[in-house]
């Protein structure tokens, strides 16, 4: 099985934590069991990305101000993805004032083939403490599937974020959940139908769905937010696929993958 893409991205991330001034504040946080504030950390490492010259966001107007959504994202590498959702979660806040909450692995990966992971050994011990100090914003989710809480991890992951919808927040998922392959849209097997019935339950309590369509080019990265929808479909398997369609809109042709036929020109 091929090493996992995020490896090659941990250094240049890691470097932009340091140069923001958080690398000693995170580990003595870390060792105290401190909480801290992420909008205020994500705007420090926005500007050490370089601000919106680097992350060019387009669709803002499609933001929620005031009410909640589901924000449902491609998952390119993250030298692309991390950069792009600091960017969107410091102008979710801006534009409507909500602190966005997103759901993350509690482990990293040390070999991947979309769905079939193998993590990095005893990483699930430092992810736990990263997600502790921003635990008001980050979901934890299970990905090493022979865990013992692998199940009821994900089932608890879904019902904390349906109640964030419910009560008008705004919750950022994958429904890929795994690093794509050249930076194009996962088959369709490989897509999580918890993340379609996700949406179904966002649909039924009336929380719009955002799709996000995120990329890189000519060394910057591009985000574009498509408009507001809801999903009517009978089970996740049929919505996970409208909601990948619908992100896939939002990408340019060369990765849709899948898709290719779908979205604008």
């Amino acid at each position: 099985m091929p090493l996992a893409p995020e490896l090659a991205t941990i250094r240049g991330i890691a470097g932009k934590f340091m140069s923001a001034g958080l690398v000693g504040e995170m580990i003595s946080g870390m060792v105290r069991g401190e909480k801290r504030n992420l909008i205020e950390d994500a705007r420090r490492l926005v500007a050490e990305y370089g601000g919106d010259e680097f992350v060019k966001v387009s669709g803002l107007e499609n933001l929620p101000e005031g009410s909640g959504a589901l924000i449902v994202i491609n998952h390119p590498n993250s030298d692309v993805l991390v950069p792009a959702i600091l960017n969107l979660i410091v102008k979710v806040y801006d534009h409507g004032g909500q602190r966005p909450v997103f759901l993350m692995g509690k482990e990293i990966p040390m070999t991947q083939k979309f769905n079939k992971i193998y993590p990095v050994p005893g990483s699930g011990v430092l992810i736990g403490k990263f997600q502790h100090l921003y635990s008001d914003s980050i979901i934890p989710v299970p990905i090493f599937r022979s865990r013992t809480d692998y199940r009821t991890g994900r089932a608890a992951a879904f019902e904390t974020a349906v109640a964030i919808l419910k009560s008008d927040g705004v919750v950022f998922i994958s429904p890929e959940g795994h690093v794509e392959i050249g930076n194009m849209i996962s088959p369709i097997a490989t897509l999580h139908a918890g993340t379609g019935r996700m949406a179904i339950a966002a649909s039924m309590n009336g929380v719009n769905i955002l799709p996000v369509g995120i990329w890189g080019e000519e060394n910057r990265v591009r985000v574009q937010i498509g408009a507001p929808f809801l999903v009517d479909e009978p089970d996740g398997v049929g919505a996970v696929r409208v909601l990948m369609e619908r992100i896939a809109c939002e990408l340019p042709s060369q990765f849709r993958g899948p898709f290719a036929s779908s979205g604008k020109v």
